[in-house]
């Protein structure tokens, strides 16, 4: 059955990727309602990783009336944010028990003095959680439920952490390749080397809507082998098909 579903995630192209697999997975044409970034990308959290991470600290207490309240009802919310984020940005580990600062709760990760300083204690890779795609999706997983406070409510909330990026989930439609998720930086070392990527024209190097929409019937075609290919695919499948056949 058709669902409404709320996207939050870093960016437009991510959308594209989201709205396109879901619809595939369900086998239909969902309603989508794009509420992190808004559509302009200059709404008052911006894009990105920080976006999605400021959304999520500021919107948790709203969460209950996204889901129940308001109309048309929506069914779920995706959170994306990709699993580089455990790889290189040292705010997402600043929770982490084994990180020793005296500044610890007193203020946002992402607005922390001792980042803009260069201060920062946390090291990285952080020796709490593996430097894995595995470890890295797990991990992201955490702090997002952890800062929207969503821990139990994991039908209908699900988080999308394609490792290292989405274009990893990009890659692996587009190939078969042996273990796409380790690949740092798909977009920079594979996707836009050339001009063209599998016939489909990469402009200045730069991500677009319009290459992503020439990406998507490509991601449902060949999903199956991305499935195969990336447990962060494959897990973000388990969820979808849980919310919408109850498997």
């Amino acid at each position: 059955m058709k669902k409404c579903i709320g996207l939050i995630c870093e960016g437009p192209t991510d959308r594209i990727v989201l709205r396109a697999v879901i619809n595939h997975i369900s086998q239909e044409e969902n309603n989508f309602r794009f509420i992190q970034p808004e559509q302009d990308c200059l709404g008052r959290y911006g894009n990105g990783w920080k976006g999605v991470w400021k959304w999520c600290e500021k919107s948790r207490k709203l969460i209950p009336q996204l889901l129940n309240d308001i109309v048309p009802r929506m069914d779920a919310l995706v959170i994306h944010i990709d699993g580089d984020v455990s790889r290189k940005e040292k705010e997402a580990h600043c929770w982490c028990d084994k990180v020793p600062c005296e500044f610890r709760n007193t203020s946002s990760p992402i607005d922390c003095i001792k980042i803009s300083k260069g201060e920062c204690p946390v090291e990285l890779p952080c020796p709490a959680h593996p430097d894995t795609p595995n470890g890295n999706r797990i991990h992201l997983d955490g702090m997002i439920r952890q800062l929207s406070e969503t821990e139990n409510e994991r039908t209908r909330i699900m988080t999308m952490i394609p490792c290292d990026s989405t274009e990893a989930w990009v890659v692996s439609a587009f190939n078969d390749s042996e273990h796409p998720e380790e690949i740092k930086d798909p977009w920079n070392t594979i996707i836009s080397r050339s001009k063209e990527y599998h016939g489909i024209r990469i402009r200045g190097n730069k991500k677009s809507s319009k290459i992503y929409k020439e990406f998507a019937p490509v991601l449902e075609n060949n999903w199956f082998r991305v499935v195969k290919q990336c447990e962060s695919a494959a897990d973000f499948d388990r969820q979808v098909r849980h919310l919408f056949f109850g498997e």
